[in-house]
């Protein structure tokens, strides 16, 4: 059984996730899709750095271990480029103050419940009316 939450209305905002796994992009890519927002998809921080350039997104939801560029310097190299992002680090285990110390916003044990994701991204759009870089 599957279950999808529904959040507030996205306000055209655009989420970026990166993770190595496939199966864990497309699920959250049609989680965030299904509840109006544009996802994109990426396999690591590199390829998330190029997507960046282009383009401009009001959320990053990042995975830790990946290879050519993990979840950690990814986010370091963003915050050196003072990008105004709200950061989501998650990963297995306990790397919630790994990912805190070097500027993620939150953090989200794998594996998680749709729910407490949902609860993640409302208070981020809470706190913020509309923020993209």
């Amino acid at each position: 059984m599957v279950v999808i939450c529904f959040m507030p209305k996205s306000l055209h905002r655009k989420v970026l996730i990166v993770d190595d796994n496939e199966h864990i992009r497309n699920l959250l890519s049609d989680f965030f899709s299904f509840n109006g927002y544009e996802a994109i998809a990426v396999s690591n921080g590199r390829e998330a750095l190029g997507v960046l350039k282009d383009k401009s997104f009001s959320l990053i939801i990042t995975d830790l271990n990946m290879p050519v560029m993990d979840g950690i310097e990814l986010i370091i190299k963003i915050r050196n480029l003072n990008i105004p992002l709200p950061i989501i680090g998650m990963s297995f285990g306990d790397k919630e103050s790994k990912f805190l110390k070097v500027g993620a916003d939150y953090f989200l044990s794998k594996p998680f419940s749709f729910h407490h994701l949902e609860s993640i991204v409302s208070s981020i759009f809470s706190k913020v009316d509309i923020l993209t870089y």
